[in-house]
């Protein structure tokens, strides 16, 4: 045999000069078996799916009571505050087909982070909402049953810098800050539209009487607030850029309490003032400085049932607690990311439980306190 030359047996002659057919023959062969061996493994997935947990459409990631005991005071002191749980990253379940849930199963679900949230408001149900304005969303989550979806906006009705949230009878409605609009989201026929876009400058917090039927809207930027009603139809307002009795310097959050009673925080005044349901001016409390009971940096408030005012400090990464006439009666949460640690407080949300629940904002999640009583 000459040099670099070789030799084949009779077998690989055979597979070399394979007939146009067999080749055909073959790739077909092949392919039907990859073919088989897919459905076969999906197949066995399915099964796996069926008899998995609901992992899919677990939700928040949380960080429950059972493993850490948190209360404020401290002992010896009765306890009037205790850290629950937090809410930090959403699974996105809500987009999820069976072949979505087949690609979870082999490559693990899709994680959507909660990036700078802000508002936050329940139904009073399981419902849990989160404004997310670092994603231009809002969280939805079933508290109970662990679903989660999402609320985007669209060429339409877009949806940019989420704020404030309040949620009425099917319905949530949305403060746009950098749009100047506010939205209605009917969760029944999952339909985002346009309330109000007019003769409002920077909307920021909202709120809703159930007495009077009426949303209160913060307009930053004109130093007011704005009445309307569940239409959209503006009915008054009131305040105006100065340091006076009824008077505000950029008012952000807003509260409504089971009288009618307004609460706004008055942020670079550095106070709460309260008002009538008509707008009408009843009393004021706080002052800036670094104190227990002064305000440096003050955005959400909130009322629980029995009255106490709760204010979220930003630059003091703290929650204080006042009485109904401006007196501190506790403040919880110190700067950090831990449970019960705070980086930037902004919205907080009480729930007709005295559930707490706060937009810790810098550390991108939301943090669930108790009252106890």
């Amino acid at each position: 045999m000459p040099p670099g030359r070789f030799m084949m047996t009779e077998t690989q002659e055979k597979t070399l000069f394979l007939s146009k057919s067999d080749v055909i023959f073959n790739l077909f062969y092949e392919e039907n078996m990859r073919n088989i061996c897919i459905s076969k493994l999906l197949f066995f997935a399915f099964l796996g799916l069926l008899f998995l947990p609901a992992c899919a459409e677990k939700g928040p990631v949380e960080n429950p009571a059972e493993k850490i005991k948190l209360v404020w005071p401290a002992a010896p002191q009765e306890a009037k505050i205790e850290w629950i749980k937090e809410y930090k990253m959403l699974e996105e379940a809500a987009r999820k087909g069976f072949w979505g849930k087949i690609g979870d199963f082999f490559l693990g679900p899709k994680i959507a982070h909660i990036t700078r949230p802000y508002g936050v408001c329940t139904d009073d149900g399981n419902l849990l909402f989160i404004a997310d304005t670092g994603s231009s969303i809002i969280h939805v989550f079933d508290m109970e049953k662990g679903h989660y979806r999402l609320i985007e906006g669209d060429e339409n009705v877009p949806l940019s810098t989420p704020i404030g949230l309040t949620y009425v009878d099917g319905s949530l409605y949305i403060t746009d800050s950098s749009q100047g609009s506010i939205l209605q989201y009917d969760l029944q026929n999952k339909s985002l539209s346009r309330l109000i876009s007019m003769n409002i400058g920077r909307p920021t917090g909202i709120a809703f009487s159930e007495l009077e039927q009426r949303l209160y809207v913060s307009d930053t930027v004109a130093h007011q607030v704005v009445a309307y009603n569940r239409a959209g139809v503006e009915q008054f307002r009131f305040g105006e850029r100065g340091t006076g009795e009824g008077q505000f310097n950029f008012p952000t959050d807003l509260w409504v309490d089971t009288d009618g009673k307004v609460y706004v925080t008055d942020a670079l005044n550095a106070r709460v003032q309260i008002f009538s349901a008509t707008g009408a001016f009843l009393t004021e409390f706080g002052q800036s400085g670094d104190t227990p009971g002064s305000f440096s940096k003050p955005k959400g408030i909130a009322v629980d049932q029995h009255g106490h005012i709760y204010v979220c400090d930003a630059l003091f990464d703290a929650v204080q607690i006042f009485d109904a006439a401006g007196q501190l009666l506790l403040s919880f949460g110190e700067n950090g990311n831990r449970p019960g640690q705070f980086w930037m407080p902004s919205g907080i949300f009480i729930d007709r439980q005295n559930q707490i629940y706060v937009a810790d904002t810098y550390s991108r999640r939301v943090q669930v306190f108790q009252y106890l009583d």
